[in-house]
């Protein structure tokens, strides 16, 4: 295929991403903490008050304060179609990112791409919360899009592939700030990973000193890091965890439960890392150029697991937790790709292709599918919402409200996890009564719903 075609075919596949993005986040409706936090903001009554509120935020819930600023600008306009947009954006910077970071690529490298594509779309476990749920993409897509950057731009400074002049001493220390301090475990990740590059670069050059825009950009992480985890709020929510094991054994049964939710969740992609490796290793030339070679690919998938099982110092981790390493190993495998890519074998060049395209024909078969339902949950949510509405305005208490269809469910969408349920008393519930200034909120099956 001529270069020309290639970047033609590239830049329809920027488009079809932003617009497949931006049509999902669209049809997502406001979830769970969406709602309080829109409470929230529109009692500010400018931005000086929206950082007030996020200082009261950071002393008594979290130190995601980069997340959740940018949640705030975004729910004080109250135009959402604005939030879809920006959300669809980020994503595809995301995605452009990943690419970025695979040096051996040739030039508009459709097929790279495209599988970089399909790890994002299909193989996310969480992707209703990570994606479409605007707090959730705030707290993941957002911040893991900040760091991702973060990383980009110091590997191809370090790699030599970019110059860095004076300005970015300043540049990637306060970048660095922002990444330190956007996600626990993603954040920890970014610095494990500065660090390494700085002790690779020591051995490789053998060169004791460091370009000071990379020492400025690690000093940055710390501090921002620092500020994440020195917040008041995170030691409350961390006294609220349960777990049934203490000392060394509660220790030992989250680690076995960080290891079901990799071997659950993300055995596909390591499977493919793993047989990547092996095609590698047999077709390279000794084992130190399978080391020296593939290093990109070993750093990243390390990162992987690294990301992954510092979560053994919480009690419990929701999946979306491991949104950060998910795209680091999707950063391995796709360096990992694009060196099987390179090998000068029909087969396995037929095959690489093969799966593209099977993979693109069933992502647009079944993105109809679940477009169709994430259709359905909208409008449903719709409907309710305008019967809360009407209901504030006669004056009503307690109240009854359908749950939505089951036979709807999709991964894309997060709204049957965080959706009222029969107990008024459940917290989700609290928030609907709260928003529409209504006594109790109760729900009821849909079968057995009359009304409208």
């Amino acid at each position: 295929m001529s270069k020309t075609a290639r970047k033609r075919i590239f830049y329809v596949m920027l488009v079809i991403c932003f617009m497949a993005v931006f049509v999902f986040e669209y049809l997502t409706p406001a979830l769970s903490d969406d709602i309080v936090y829109l409470d929230e903001v529109q009692k500010a009554a400018g931005i000086k008050d929206l950082f007030a509120q996020e200082v009261e935020h950071y002393l008594h819930h979290t130190g995601r304060s980069v997340a959740h600023i940018m949640l705030r600008f975004l729910l004080y306009g109250r135009n959402k179609i604005v939030y879809d947009f920006v959300a669809a954006a980020v994503f595809l910077t995301l995605s452009v990112l990943i690419y970025l970071n695979v040096y051996n690529r040739k030039e508009y490298d459709v097929r790279l791409y495209g599988f970089i594509l399909a790890i994002l779309w299909f193989c996310d476990p969480a992707i209703g919360d990570t994606v479409f749920w605007e707090d959730g993409a705030c707290n993941y897509l957002f911040t893991a899009t900040i760091m991702t950057g973060f990383v980009t731009v110091y590997r191809l400074g370090m790699h030599e592939k970019i110059k860095l002049g004076k300005i970015s001493i300043v540049g990637m220390f306060l970048w660095g700030i922002v990444s330190g301090w956007c996600n626990e475990n993603t954040s920890g990740g970014v610095i494990l990973f500065v660090i390494i590059e700085l002790i690779a670069h020591r051995f490789k050059t053998g060169k004791k000193s460091f370009k000071p825009w990379s020492i400025s950009g690690l000093v940055g992480c710390l501090i921002g890091f620092v500020m994440l985890i020195a917040s008041p709020g995170n030691y409350g929510r961390v006294d609220t965890m349960t777990e049934e094991h203490t000392g060394l054994l509660a220790y030992a049964a989250r680690f076995l439960k960080i290891t079901n939710v990799i071997r659950d969740n993300y055995f596909l992609l390591l499977l493919i890392a793993a047989v990547i490796a092996v095609v590698l290793f047999y077709y390279g030339d000794s084992v130190k150029s399978f080391t020296q070679k593939y290093s990109a690919f070993a750093l990243f998938i390390f990162l992987f697991f690294a990301v992954s099982y510092v979560l053994i110092a919480v009690a419990y981790s929701e999946l979306r937790t491991f949104f950060g390493a998910f795209i680091f190993l999707t950063i391995g495998v796709a360096n990992g790709l694009s060196q099987v890519a390179e090998i000068n074998d029909k087969m396995i060049q037929t095959i690489l292709t093969s799966v593209a395209v099977g993979i693109g024909l069933f992502f647009v078969l079944s993105y109809f599918e679940d477009g169709a339902n994430m259709a359905r949950i909208n409008r449903e949510f719709k409907e309710r919402d305008a019967y809360f509405a009407q209901l504030q305005e006669q004056g009503a208490r307690d109240v009854t409200a359908p749950l939505l269809r089951p036979e709807w469910e999709t991964r894309f969408s997060s709204a049957y996890r965080m959706d009222i349920e029969k107990d008024r008393d459940y917290w989700i519930n609290h928030f609907y009564a709260t928003h529409y200034n209504l006594g109790t909120v109760t729900g009821v099956e849909r079968e057995e719903w009359t009304i409208y």
